[in-house]
């Protein structure tokens, strides 16, 4: 029963659409936010003998709405090129611009809303011409040229529906770009230490070795003047090495600045294997466990402040 009740409910409406002029039953439907039927209706409206611009006009809408976009960019240009002179062509050229962006043609939606700025700069979509520019830029990740159209959006033209949205894009951009500049700056003062501590190892390495043949070689040429020689080869390793300890000492508490910084932003904070500096827990998804190694690793920076501190200290003297 409810199957034909439905049934009859459908072929009662086919009937209006058709019976009714099209256009009128488009438009009323349009209205209604009928897409289904204003696109019916429509259709049937542009073909038509007489139909001028009008039908083909809310056509195009209709499709929009209903977000049947490829036929809409078809209908596009259609109306473009069968009705030149007609006041809508900056709107659908506007909408033919979304669609692109909507599909995910970035390079074609920013190509068409150039030539939309370029060709109509005093119309009332500029703005959000403007806009979706930016959007199409931030989507190809030009975050650079995005910001540029976002703040010629917020700057210029203040009281657009879309200012808002600019703001908040803008926003976004500038605190991803200080995220990466933190991963920056924490993956170049890893490898740094890293640099650094490799070094370190191969010179004590190496300081180890000639300690051994200088005290074989002392203990041989007890009597040789080159002895002071020796010993000063000897104390000029041994400032190396001081030298060296001062460099990891400095590098591991910017390390540890560096981390806290990002975990504090809540980005994940990159730890290698066997780091005695950062905390493992310091990306744990448990707060407590977070919370207790942010403060291990402050209190770790705050003791490699003091020890390199102390280390100048010592070196002034």
């Amino acid at each position: 029963m409810k199957k034909t009740l439905c049934t009859i409910g459908l072929l009662l409406t086919a009937f209006l659409v058709f019976s009714q002029d099209p256009l009128s039953s488009g438009l009323d439907a349009y209205a209604r936010s009928d897409w289904s039927t204003a696109v019916l209706s429509f259709r049937k409206a542009v073909s038509e003998p007489s139909a001028g611009a009008e039908p083909w006009y809310w056509l195009i809408m209709a499709e929009v709405s209903s977000g049947e976009y490829r036929a809409a960019l078809g209908d596009i240009d259609r109306f473009t090129a069968s009705f030149t002179d007609d006041a809508r062509i900056p709107d659908v050229r506007y909408q033919k611009a979304r669609i692109q962006y909507i599909l995910g043609n970035y390079e074609e939606s920013i190509r068409t809303f150039y030539q939309f700025l370029v060709t109509w700069p005093n119309h009332a979509l500029v703005p959000a011409a403007y806009y979706w520019t930016g959007e199409c830029l931030f989507a190809s990740g030009r975050f650079d040229e995005a910001r540029a159209i976002f703040s010629i959006v917020r700057d210029t033209y203040p009281q657009s529906v879309k200012v808002e949205a600019a703001r908040y894009r803008i926003a976004l951009i500038d605190q991803t770009g200080k995220e990466e500049n933190l991963l920056k700056l924490l993956k170049m003062s890893h490898e740094e230490s890293l640099r650094v501590i490799e070094d370190y190892q191969r010179r004590d390495k190496t300081y180890e070795q000639a300690v051994t043949a200088y005290q074989k070689r002392i203990s041989d040429m007890m009597k040789d003047t080159r002895l002071g020689e020796l010993e000063k080869q000897l104390a000029d390793e041994k400032a190396k090495n001081t030298a060296l300890s001062d460099r990891i000492a400095e590098l591991e508490m910017q390390n540890a600045e560096l981390a806290a910084a990002l975990s504090q932003a809540g980005q994940p904070v990159p730890v290698r294997p066997g780091d005695t500096v950062i905390p493992s827990d310091i990306n744990s998804s448990d707060p407590e466990k977070k919370r207790q190694a942010l403060e291990a690793l402050r209190n770790k920076a705050a003791s490699l402040q003091s020890m390199y501190d102390k280390i100048l200290d010592g070196g002034k003297k």
